[in-house]
């Protein structure tokens, strides 16, 4: 699955706060769409999940259809 997340502009004041926060430091895109980053996301094409984590709808459906499961 594919998803795409359009980000507003931010200024580099913006920029250096958000990556100041233990929040990016952990995640592989440096963004938590869920948390504070929330207020500069513009537009989600795609599935949610895939941006928070695991789509597990998708796996289960896969797993399924394979009969892995």
């Amino acid at each position: 699955d594919r998803t795409e997340v359009e980000v507003a502009v931010m200024s580099e004041e913006e920029i250096r706060e958000y990556a100041s926060l233990k929040e990016p430091m952990d995640k592989a895109g440096a963004y938590a769409i869920q948390g504070k980053c929330a207020i500069y996301i513009k537009e989600i094409h795609g599935e949610y999940n895939n941006v928070v984590g695991l789509p597990v709808a998708r796996l289960m459906q896969e797993l399924f259809a394979r009969k892995l499961v």
